[in-house]
């Protein structure tokens, strides 16, 4: 039994790669992903593997710096702990890992497709919303009768508009990168999602990333990019002009369409922020099913968070809120 970390650079990819074969995994866990996130974050960002014989777990982390502090997060996306068994000692060489690297604390997002509740303590999960899923071993027809009266209508007549979709990365790359900023900011969306040119720039460039958009009058409206692995695909970032926002639901089947030409069994729509929000309920339009979004709170050094939350006047108690509570 042995645990390590895989370092976050050109040269460890392969090794990186490697890592992850034989465990079924998201976008949110390659390399690429948290290369991606790191051209924004700036952030040292590592692979944590953990092998037992024939068991293997992973989960990417990033290191945040607090003062003269450290504490660590998954990347943006649907990562966390993936592995291919069950183990009852991966919690404690998790968490002896964490000590002996002197974090305070850890915010660990889990993918429920991958979730194995072996691998963490149910009191240090707490759920924050729900994610929306397909199952694209279903026929079109299926999914499509799971679809609300007003999305059956938008997709009805999808081949009529398939053929006027566009496909040429550099010209949905550029209408992204115009467009990206001035629409988080007419959404209200968080931080979180606000990447740099870079972060964007690469993720439009990789080969399992596929990209489609929609437009009229020799004009793109709006364009949709989703990610994928052998196991799972996701919608990443669905951008639109106002006037581009008729185009979403096509785009969205497109997307799903490509998934299941590609042989991947799952689709992950995401949800919202909060459970049963505008967006959320905007998702459970497209039918699917949803499973709950659960993410771990781990106090790895309770003396230095205690202190940290009270030098910042937030109560360390208080799992149920921001977390880590010293940083809101």
């Amino acid at each position: 039994m042995k645990d390590y970390v895989i370092s976050l650079n050109k040269e460890s990819k392969p090794e990186w790669e490697n890592a992850l074969k034989g465990i079924k995994h998201s976008f949110a866990h390659t390399w690429d992903n948290c290369y991606a996130m790191q051209l924004s974050t700036g952030y040292e960002t590592f692979l944590y593997c953990f092998e037992d014989h024939d068991l293997r777990i992973v989960c990417p982390y990033a290191e945040r710096e607090f003062g003269n502090y450290k504490d660590i997060v998954t990347p943006y996306g649907f990562s966390g702990f993936a592995g291919n068994g069950d183990s009852k000692d991966f919690r404690n060489c998790w968490l002896e890992f964490m000590k002996r690297k002197k974090y305070v604390c850890g915010y660990i997002s889990i993918n429920p497709v991958f979730q194995n509740n072996t691998y963490f303590n149910k009191e240090e999960a707490y759920q924050s919303t729900s994610l929306h899923f397909f199952d694209l071993t279903k026929s079109l027809t299926d999914l499509f009768e799971n679809l609300d009266a007003n999305r059956k209508k938008q997709i009805r007549n999808f081949r009529r508009y398939e053929s006027a979709f566009i496909y040429d990365r550099r010209i949905l790359t550029e209408f992204l990168l115009d467009n990206y900023y001035d629409f988080l900011n007419n959404v209200n969306a968080s931080q979180a999602n606000y990447f740099s040119r870079e972060t964007l720039e690469y993720i439009c460039s990789l080969e399992n990333v596929y990209m489609v958009g929609a437009g009229s009058s020799g004009n793109t409206e709006a364009v949709y990019v989703f990610s994928y692995t052998d196991y799972i695909g996701d919608c990443m970032f669905n951008i639109s002009l106002p006037e581009g926002r008729k185009h979403t639901s096509l785009l969205f089947w497109s997307g799903l369409k490509f998934f299941r030409s590609k042989k991947i069994p799952l689709m992950n729509l995401g949800g919202g922020i909060r459970e049963d929000d505008k967006l959320a309920l905007s998702k459970d339009r497209y039918g699917g099913y949803k499973l709950p979004f659960v993410n771990l709170k781990q106090i790895y050094n309770p003396e230095i968070y205690n202190q940290l939350c009270k030098d910042a006047g937030a109560d360390a108690g208080d799992r149920r809120g921001y977390f880590p509570a010293y940083r809101k």
